[in-house]
């Protein structure tokens, strides 16, 4: 992928001052969005030796189970210590999947600023599957707790939907069935990432509109995070707007 004012095969790099990386904006679980000075994806092996993301899951399950380890030794183990600590784990998922969903978006159209950080989308997008189970792990248990699933109906099959697709985008971005899929990878990278970027909004907005809003530590956990969730659509239609248009100029 080519940047505004660059001819194809010769990208130039986030600040647009020389050859060098381009960023893309697949979003979380996409395969290394760079490409080199001679257009080629990188091919690195997806080792734990050699792949980055693994450092990101460690640091990101590491951190997911540390919040509920003090949530719960604040708060005890009962169903109101497990709510705090589901919502608390949801929250820490969350920005490591806000980051990997907008990161290329961000480096498209506040160049090179977060040019590194588009470059971790992948890795980013793991550590998100990863803190995850935590969270799953902890909505179990409170389900244990009270005696019945916590959600039910049809929010309950929409936020599974959600996990399906979250482990499933975290299994192609191995490698695992890709070959399978072709050309469908992107469109199926962009319609689950989306998917489970609404599945949060679904929780994070409606309680930013409540009325318990207006007392503070409320409006700290819902407002922040349905905020994200609204611009991380919107930032990747400017990028995508502003790379279409920096192509139809450069071809002028």
């Amino acid at each position: 992928m080519v940047t505004q004012g660059t001819p194809p095969g010769r990208g130039r790099n986030a600040a647009g001052s020389g050859p060098g990386p381009v960023a893309s904006e697949d979003g979380p679980f996409s395969h290394p969005t760079f490409t080199n000075n001679g257009g080629d994806v990188g091919r690195r092996a997806m080792t734990r030796r050699r792949d980055p993301a693994w450092v990101w899951m460690i640091g990101a399950f590491g951190g997911a189970l540390a919040l509920a380890v003090a949530v719960l030794a604040a708060h005890g183990t009962g169903p109101d210590g497990l709510r705090l600590g589901v919502r608390v784990t949801a929250r820490w998922a969350f920005l490591f999947f806000w980051l990997s969903y907008t990161g290329g978006a961000l480096a498209i159209v506040f160049r090179p600023a977060f040019a590194g950080l588009a470059r971790q989308a992948r890795g980013l997008g793991l550590a998100f599957a990863t803190a995850l189970q935590v969270h799953i792990g902890l909505v179990v248990w409170l389900g244990v707790v009270i005696g019945q699933i916590p959600l039910h109906g049809g929010l309950l099959w929409f936020f599974l939907v959600a996990l399906i697709f979250t482990y499933l985008l975290a299994l192609l971005s191995f490698r695992i069935g890709m070959r399978h899929l072709g050309r469908l990878f992107r469109p199926l990278l962009f319609l689950g990432t989306t998917y489970i970027l609404i599945a949060f909004g679904l929780d994070f907005v409606p309680g930013a509109l409540d009325q318990k809003a207006q007392h503070w530590p409320y409006a700290a956990e819902y407002v922040p995070f349905a905020l994200l969730s609204l611009i991380a659509i919107p930032l990747r239609l400017a990028a995508f707007l502003r790379q279409r248009l920096g192509l139809r100029s450069a071809a002028a």
